[in-house]
């Protein structure tokens, strides 16, 4: 009985996401790839670039949440432009799902001989659908506690983002502004967020490299930091932590990441584990995150 009444718990907090308003999902692993929240970060390394992620949250439990993210770059040095595309799945505990297609483009100038200023747009749609089939609580009660619809609902809405990023060897840094047309959340779709990011990549040796970055997310009365650093060897195999607190309460929760990856000629491959920290984090820490991706080098 105690176990059944903690799933139901756990539902109910997945259920949240969708009843009390969308939140973009923050992904460790995102600076590897940044078109979703920036569309400015599109074609920046100036290759084909094939990036997928996918989250699991609370792993073993059923209807626990996961997101899968796809995005796909290229670089166009003749017209200074970058493309790209993304695709964005999130499942939402019993029956919620929410869909995000769009498609991005970034322009570049040189600013001069070591900086380069890249302004990016993306439009594309979200669709958000409840499906009552999905549902796997067989008690009636447990459904009048979810106050779940026994019909199917489909909601769509448009979706528009803009960005600026300026990059140099060493240093990228980014603002940007994710669903700017909502002043309000709607049931599958955002408000409008506010982001930030510096990046600082430091020569350690022949064959270590450092990079530490700080990151901040503003969405209405929401503030989250994200500061982190990842050690390279040989840009074969890297290593690192990175540390997500709440700013208005007092860092309470905060969630604390184990970062691993190892690459080979065009593929990479990472690794995450997240866990939850402070007496404000009632959610399993079991959250995994696993990045595939890889690159075709045009300049060959």
């Amino acid at each position: 009985m105690m176990k059944r009444l903690f799933y139901i718990l756990l539902l109910c907090l997945g259920l949240g996401q969708v009843a009390f308003a969308q939140q973009d999902l923050l992904l460790t692993q995102q600076l590897f790839s940044r078109g979703n929240i920036n569309p400015a970060g599109v074609g920046n390394t100036g290759d084909v670039d094939i990036f997928l992620m996918g989250r699991l949250q609370w792993l073993g439990v059923d209807n626990a949440p996961h997101t899968l993210l796809l995005n796909a770059t290229n670089y166009f040095k003749r017209i200074q432009s970058g493309v790209g595309l993304t695709v964005y799945r999130d499942v939402m505990g019993v029956g919620h799902s929410m869909t995000e297609v769009k498609a991005e483009y970034s322009y570049q100038i040189d600013l001069n001989p070591r900086w380069i200023l890249s302004m990016g747009i993306s439009a594309g749609a979200f669709w958000g659908s409840y499906d009552p089939s999905a549902n796997t609580l067989s008690k009636e009660y447990e459904r009048a506690l979810l106050d779940l619809s026994k019909e199917r609902v489909t909601e769509a809405s448009p979706d528009f983002n803009v960005g600026f990023e300026v990059t140099s060897k060493d240093w990228t840094f980014g603002i940007s502004s994710t669903h700017v047309q909502n002043n309000q959340s709607l049931s599958y779709s955002s408000d409008r967020h506010f982001y930030g990011y510096a990046v600082r990549s430091f020569v350690l040796g022949d064959d270590w490299d450092l990079w530490v970055d700080l990151g901040y997310m503003n969405r209405n009365k929401v503030h989250v930091a994200d500061l982190g650093t990842l050690l390279f060897y040989r840009r074969l195999l890297w290593g690192g932590l990175s540390w997500r607190p709440d700013l208005v309460n007092g860092c309470n929760p905060s969630y604390l990441s184990v970062v691993l990856g190892l690459e080979h000629r065009i593929f990479r491959f990472g690794y995450v584990y997240e866990c939850g920290l402070g007496s404000n984090c009632t959610l399993p820490s079991n959250t995994h995150e696993i990045l595939l991706s890889f690159k075709i080098d045009k300049k060959k």
